[in-house]
């Protein structure tokens, strides 16, 4: 009867464990959201890229970036402060260059994308709606005052804290964070029913701290604002904004351009995994 009384106790509580086995795993699906037709291409620590195969030659990435577990950091050319705030261009594929020289035992360059909006006149060229990098202000801006009003957005983050945030433009961003990157709204009419090249990001909270831990970047040759917005929001991204697109509009993983441009540019966003 005592041997009875124990196995009976051990089919209890091994029923137990199971039962949380399985509402464990159920609320981790539940948690994760959907990825809309988007298939991974590259999975590394803390980096995902996801591609949608097309039957036209559109192409759709989406880069999710765990800020805890992966470095975002920005990338520039040399920058000219007399005499104006002024940034030098250069192809996308350098900028992936100096990202593999930054390369330690505890990174590893993974994915480099396009950045802010400048003045394709210009060489060296402006930035338009402001630029902080790795703690140095480069500039506010040239076109706060008289672009888009209403409109003008900053993406900010914090690679050693881990979280980032998308806020309309004030200067008390650019005090408050250590990296920061003039946008614009992700409603901002640039064209908005076209299909063009765009580039957009997104922030997402992932555990309700009311801090967005994840990143996440859309890349397209050939997309509507609302299709790079849909997307961003299918991989949970509670506030997005758009980034330079057009012929600026480029992205390179493991050093294969996916999304390839001429144009030379005088700011990208290098994504690297924690080793």
């Amino acid at each position: 009867m005592y041997k009875q009384v124990i196995k009976l106790q051990k089919i209890y509580i091994l029923s137990i464990a199971i039962n949380l086995t399985f509402t464990s795993i159920e609320y981790s699906v539940k948690a994760i959201p959907a990825t809309c037709g988007f298939q991974p291409i590259l999975k590394a620590t803390g980096v995902k890229v996801y591609y949608k195969n097309h039957q036209s030659s559109k192409k759709e990435y989406i880069t999710v970036i765990q800020t805890t577990q992966a470095k975002i950091d920005n990338l520039t050319g040399t920058i000219f402060k007399i005499p104006a705030s002024r940034v030098s261009k250069k192809p996308l594929s350098q900028f992936w260059q100096d990202a593999v020289s930054n390369n330690t035992s505890t990174q590893k360059a993974r994915v480099v994308i396009n950045g802010t909006f400048f003045s394709t006149k210009q060489e060296p060229t402006g930035i338009a709606f402001g630029l902080k990098a790795r703690g140095n202000m480069i500039t506010y801006g040239y076109g706060i005052a008289n672009e888009y009003p209403g409109e003008i957005r900053t993406f900010s983050f914090n690679p050693q804290a881990g979280f980032a945030s998308i806020q309309p433009y004030t200067t008390e961003s650019f005090r408050r964070f250590p990296e920061v990157i003039g946008a614009l709204g992700a409603k901002a009419n640039k064209a908005a029913t076209k299909y063009l090249p765009r580039t957009f990001v997104g922030v997402r909270d992932d555990n309700g701290d009311n801090l967005n831990e994840t990143v996440i970047f859309y890349s397209s040759n050939y997309a509507r604002q609302v299709d790079a917005r849909n997307a961003l929001m299918c991989f949970g991204a509670n506030a997005s904004a758009m980034l330079d697109g057009g012929g600026s509009t480029g992205i390179i993983v493991d050093g294969k351009p996916l999304i390839d441009t001429p144009r030379k540019i005088p700011h990208a966003i290098g994504v690297y995994e924690k080793m």
